[in-house]
């Protein structure tokens, strides 16, 4: 018996098909190098760029909290202001009252 080694396999012989994966390993080879210099120079850009901008929008945010919470207490001292000069106000009035009464006696 004579044995013929398969050549062909779906068409295309032993060469194609080691330049068609030659060529699809390549492929592969370059999207992976070209997906780590993108992840690299991005990564540059974020600190480099937005870094900066972020530790400022941080920075400002905290300033910002500072700030209403110095606006909160300030209004509460001006609410208990007008309390104390509402409750003065009353109390010089009864005051009004009892003097005029009292000269009213004599």
């Amino acid at each position: 018996m004579h044995y013929q080694a398969i050549r062909y396999f779906l068409g295309y012989s032993l060469e194609d098909w080691v330049a068609i994966l030659t060529i699809i390993g390549i492929v592969i080879a370059s999207v992976r190098w070209l997906n780590a210099k993108v992840k690299t120079s991005v990564k540059s850009i974020e600190d480099n760029l937005l870094g900066p901008i972020r530790d400022e929008l941080n920075k400002l945010n905290r300033n910002m909290q500072i700030s209403n919470r110095q606006y909160e207490k300030a209004t509460q001292r001006l609410e208990d202001g007008d309390k104390k000069f509402i409750r003065h106000d009353e109390q010089l009035a009864d005051h009004e009252r009892r003097i005029t009464k009292l000269e009213e006696h004599r």
